[in-house]
């Protein structure tokens, strides 16, 4: 690609998309995303009913080179499990640059990727978009919790916690135990108690007991994100509203973030 920048909506390079390609993966629980361009940098939204919705966040700097017209809105539907595949045609253990173009409203995504262990090879792929639809608002009210959380002993626990039952009960409290995981279903029961003086937990922040229940399985999703992110910021909102942020640190101090909004069951609203 020669022409200049200027003709198309968005443009971007990254040296490697292979953190790009795993954080994607992270929230890869849908097949369609939402790829929106903003002059701060990349996001993708996807959404589980109306009950969970993530988001993965590149900041502008992970990028070498990055332009957005600031006259248009750059925002589409797209098949995040195609995307997904491009970035990861040269294989998993490969790291490969890539370039990103997206002309016009309608257009397809353009991608070239080359492999950095090869010369002289690249392969160019162009993924359908379509117009899309506004986006789920699940507005949050004052945060009656706040807890930053160590990610790998998060998914240690959660993972010992998943066959237990259906419902996952959350309890804070600025009382011993502070926080408590509680799975159950018809028959089985399981408890997880975390006093804030352990080492899971880095930050911790309630001045009144909550207690608010989920559906387990919205809260599994997200092991993946859980699985390459280094800390996690959790704040249950006074309506219920579970709102985690992963970070995901790269080796070169640059992050990226997926975030995960979960709607408490009926019955605790």
């Amino acid at each position: 690609m020669d022409e200049g920048t200027s003709q198309y909506y968005f443009t971007a390079s990254m040296s490697s998309g292979k953190t790009l390609c795993s954080l994607l993966k992270a929230i890869q629980f849908q097949e369609c995303a939402v790829f929106c361009a903003m002059s701060e940098g990349l996001k993708f939204t996807v959404e589980e009913g109306k009950c969970v919705q993530a988001s993965a966040y590149v900041p502008a700097d992970n990028f070498t080179e990055y332009h957005v017209r600031d006259d248009v809105d750059v925002m589409f539907k797209i098949s995040i499990a195609v995307l997904v595949e491009c970035l990861n045609i040269f294989g998993s253990g490969e790291e490969s640059s890539l370039k990103m173009y997206y002309r016009s409203e309608g257009s397809p995504l353009l991608l070239v990727l080359q492999p950095q262990s090869v010369f002289n090879v690249m392969t160019d792929c162009e993924i359908a978009t379509q117009t899309a639809e506004s986006a789920l608002e699940l507005r949050a009210d004052a945060a009656a919790a706040r807890l930053v959380l160590r990610a790998p002993a998060l998914l240690g626990l959660l993972a010992g916690l998943e066959r237990s039952g259906d419902t996952l009960e959350l309890r804070v409290s600025p009382d011993h135990p502070h926080l408590s995981f509680l799975s159950y279903g018809m028959q089985d029961r399981s408890c997880v108690d975390v006093p804030k003086s352990s080492e899971m937990i880095q930050s911790f922040h309630c001045e009144e007991p909550i207690t608010l229940k989920y559906q387990l399985y919205h809260i599994r999703l997200i092991m993946k994100a859980l699985a390459i992110s280094s800390k996690v910021v959790m704040r249950c909102s006074s309506n219920g509203l579970l709102l985690l942020q992963l970070k995901l640190e790269k080796e070169d101090q640059r992050q990226m973030f997926s975030e995960f909004t979960i709607v408490p069951l009926l019955d605790d609203l």
